[in-house]
């Protein structure tokens, strides 16, 4: 398709174009004609084994739901509903605001099939979706056939919603003619890719049907639409093996998902929900969004689920998924994401200032300045402050004079003694003794960089201090080293300024923000790449 973004949130047929859609020709002959359903209805229902006046097409499935609730409405008949449901039944709900019972879910989700039946009533509409939205759970043959004989026993009738059944590759179809109190919602939106063209259609004794028909607009569905609809049906061997590809990808990325802990529902649409934390849940959000790929994170009632749609071609999506779920490097910068250096590089920056303007600068100053960009060399920051204040001072005196702070001397403990580490036990053990590859790019100099590593007692794959690049971050060129030396495709990096967010950017990791304390410092990574801010290191374990 020629939109180079791949949309997976709302369960369309989004990568790929039916064949013999691309052949298609529209007839404008008789487009001057009000639109005749009739002649494909009955086709439509001689296919399936269903006698005439069985099947009513609509505008998209989505009308067949507005005509349950405006039957319902007109007649006064209740209506039940299990959930989780799709929002289309909630809107309608709000709408027309008929005298409905929404069930809770068992805690797995799936539908409570008892509780269900307990508030089955007579002159009650009671609908069922199978596979269900968005959990793509698909109600068993005897489950299902179980539910609608207690409601025909209660004197209720179903609303059957199989928007997606043609996923399910379903082998032993119930037989629909044998219930009189059956409506069976289908649509040409999800596995015939005609979500654009708005048709669906209904099915279930003529007598059924009728009171369907009777409520629709005469000329629901255009003479162009019907011609795509006609199309579609004769096709539908290539819709099944297209389907049959889906159902294929959607186990593949089911499999991944379970191979990186997580545990997706069992689904038979065309579509995976799964649950995760919330900071995870943000991470995927930046990193497919930061990839064109659009994913459904919006869910109500489900504040921690994510569902994707299974796109025909999985490369993209399953590229992107690993990149979150299984990073080949993590790289991290030090200062301010490892070590705390609040009390040793800041306070040098700072004595640094007073020492050769007799002015004072204090925390937020140095703050205001390293966020602007272009400071990640300590050094250079505490010169750019220098001048800030109006004294000119050679470079070289503001180095020599940081350093002295920092290292000390003989008679004078440097301030680097008072630097904490801000990487703890567990998270430790589990970064740097294990896969993936680690790395550390941070400005410090070699000597300092070691130093520091020493000081955490870590052992990184990779150290790319200020003496092994040209250029310093923002500049990428210490996370090329990296990704180049270590052939990796999936990387991740971890720092505390603008500059890192900008490099990893760069470099195309993800960008994880560390340690930002006000919400301006928290939008200033965000704004430079950040996928993700956390308040300190250790929370990265909820990412992993």
């Amino acid at each position: 398709m020629k939109n180079t973004s791949l949309k997976l949130d709302f369960n369309e047929r989004a990568d790929s174009q039916p064949a013999w859609l691309k052949s298609f020709q529209l007839n404008v002959t008789d487009l001057w004609r009000y639109p005749d359903r009739t002649e494909l209805e009955n086709q439509m229902a001689s296919d399936m084994g269903l006698t005439p006046g069985s099947v009513m097409l609509s505008n998209g499935g989505d009308e067949s739901i507005e005509l349950l609730y405006k039957h319902s409405k007109l007649n006064s008949y209740a209506l039940l509903i299990p959930e989780p449901c799709f929002s289309q039944y909630t809107h309608n709900q709000r709408v027309w605001q008929n005298d409905t019972v929404f069930t809770p879910a068992c805690d797995d989700l799936s539908i409570d099939t008892k509780t269900l039946k307990d508030n089955m009533s007579a002159r009650q509409w009671v609908v069922l979706t199978r596979p269900n939205n968005p959990t793509g759970e698909y109600l068993a043959v005897d489950v299902l056939l179980d539910l609608i004989e207690t409601a025909q026993q209660k004197g209720a009738w179903v609303f059957l919603d199989e928007a997606y059944v043609e996923f399910a590759n379903e082998d032993s179809p119930i037989d629909y003619t044998a219930y009189d109190n059956l409506v069976t919602l289908r649509t040409f939106s999800k596995a015939f890719g005609l979500a654009g063209a708005r048709i669906g259609y209904l099915f279930g004794t003529p007598q059924m049907t009728e009171q369907f028909r009777k409520i629709a607009m005469p000329f629901n569905v255009s003479r162009a639409n019907l011609q795509l609809a006609v199309a579609a049906w004769q096709a539908k061997d290539e819709i099944k093996a297209y389907c049959q590809t889906i159902a294929n990808n959607r186990e593949t990325v089911k499999q991944l998902l379970s191979n990186n802990g997580l545990k997706s529902f069992a689904s038979k649409g065309n579509f995976l929900l799964f649950e995760t934390n919330p900071m995870q849940k943000q991470l995927f959000a930046a990193v497919m969004r930061k990839r064109r790929i659009q994913i459904k994170t919006e869910l109500a009632g489900l504040p921690n689920a994510i569902r994707i749609t299974i796109p025909e071609n999985i490369t993209s999506l399953t590229s992107a998924l690993q990149l979150v779920l299984a990073p080949e490097v993590l790289a991290f910068d030090m200062d301010g994401v490892l070590i705390d250096t609040s009390k040793s590089y800041d306070q040098c920056i700072i004595q640094t200032v007073a020492i050769l303007t007799g002015q004072s600068v204090n925390q937020t100053d140095i703050e205001v300045t390293r966020a602007k960009g272009g400071f990640n060399n300590d050094w250079v920051l505490a010169a750019e402050l220098v001048k800030q204040q109006g004294v000119e001072v050679a470079y070289e005196s503001v180095v020599e004079t940081f350093q002295k702070l920092y290292l000390g001397d003989d008679l004078n403990l440097g301030l680097v003694a008072q630097e904490q580490n801000l990487l703890l036990d567990p998270l430790k053990q589990q970064l740097f003794n294990s896969q993936p590859i680690t790395a550390i790019v941070t400005g410090r100099p070699r000597k300092e960089a070691e130093q520091g590593v020493a000081q955490l007692n870590i052992k990184p794959k990779f150290i790319i201090s200020a003496d092994d690049v040209k250029a310093q971050k923002p500049d990428p060129e210490g996370l090329f080293k990296v990704l180049s030396a270590t052939q990796a495709d999936r990387a991740w990096f971890c720092g505390d300024t603008v500059d890192d967010m900008q490099a990893g950017t760069q470099a195309g990791c993800v960008c994880i923000g560390i340690g930002a304390n006000t919400a301006a410092a928290t939008e200033n990574l965000y704004q430079a790449g950040a996928d993700v801010v956390l308040e300190n290191i250790n929370q990265l374990e909820t990412l992993l």
